[in-house]
């Protein structure tokens, strides 16, 4: 089978964790291709073809989507039209609701997972409006950044005016208010992996801010999840639609709060818990890209793979 990891120009700082992703990959899938999503090409003529540098990637088994949420729009309309014949592991929904953290809350509210009190609007002066209800301390998000960009922590209502009249607001951008969990400056980063939790990391932010994304300067450190955390990581993803895919959760003084999902998480996890998430990724995928493609018999060479891939995997788990 040929997979396509689909990622994008800008990896050139992780692009060691790409090239380890690439080797697992290798284990099962021949050849594999890093494609950067920038060079894709979608052309509507008698027919519609998506190809890079003339690959047609509907010719690929398995893409392995690596793409965050400016490219989810193009991305999306690129999975859309493969859909029906390759195999990716999480649903092209799953893409659209994880990159709106407050399309995310909602679906997770409805599904009773515990998520932060939070209010949407997209008028700077109603959102002040907004903040006595929510009281202080207050966490104000501008929506459409990532890595901890756009997020302040504000510790009065005054402090919350300030930062709001400093916004560069754009017509129509949302801006969300949401409850501040006491705690620590501290949160909990999931990577699950089908039904399971496969590595954690406590993420610790700088002194004097709250966020505590590696992005933006936070320290992460191998943790162990409750049983609990574990049980709505693995429940979050499924509500969106995700086999693959990061959760943040804090546990605050009520208990945990999911506070987001990431389609598109950071491999440092890997370095700092140990953890080959590379090979899980490969494995995973390529045992339910068989099932996609309804492919029954399988090669030695492929039987003696998954031999060894399990006596590893529990080599792993015992050191």
């Amino acid at each position: 089978m040929k997979a396509c990891v689909l990622a994008y120009k800008g990896i050139t700082k992780s692009k060691d964790y790409y090239l380890k992703l690439v080797k697992e990959m290798e284990r099962y899938f021949k050849p594999v291709l890093l494609a950067p999503i920038d060079n894709v090409i979608i052309e509507v003529k008698d027919d519609v073809h998506v190809t890079y540098k003339g690959k047609d990637l509907k010719n690929f088994d398995v893409i392995l989507p690596r793409i965050g949420p400016s490219f989810i729009p193009f991305g999306t309309l690129i999975l859309s039209h493969l859909e029906e014949d390759v195999y990716f592991p999480n649903t092209i929904e799953a893409y659209r609701v994880a990159s709106n953290k407050f399309y995310t809350l909602m679906e997770l509210s409805k599904h009773n997972i515990p998520v932060p009190r939070t209010l949407l609007t997209i008028s700077q002066e109603m959102s002040k409006s907004l903040l006595k209800s929510v009281g202080e301390p207050v966490i104000i998000k501008r929506l459409g950044t990532s890595g901890g960009k756009g997020v302040v922590y504000a510790k009065d209502i005054q402090s919350a005016n300030t930062f709001l009249d400093a916004f560069p607001h754009k017509r129509g951008q949302e801006i969300l208010v949401e409850e501040y969990i006491k705690n620590p400056g501290e949160d909990v980063r999931l990577f699950v992996i089908g039904d399971e939790v496969v590595a954690c990391m406590k993420r610790i932010s700088k002194k004097d801010d709250v966020r505590s994304n590696i992005h933006a300067g936070g320290k992460g450190v191998p943790y162990s999840p409750t049983d609990e955390m574990v049980k709505l990581a693995v429940k979050a993803a499924k509500v969106i639609g995700a086999d693959i895919c990061g959760v943040d959760i804090i546990d605050g003084p009520g208990g945990p709060y999911v506070i987001e999902c990431n389609m598109n998480p950071g491999f440092a996890i890997s370095r700092i818990t140990g953890v080959n998430i590379f090979r899980r990724m490969a494995e995973f995928t390529f045992k339910n890209a068989r099932i996609f493609h309804h492919v029954e018999e399988i090669s030695i060479f492929e039987r003696v793979n998954e031999r060894f891939s399990t006596f590893f995997k529990e080599l792993e788990d015992r050191l």
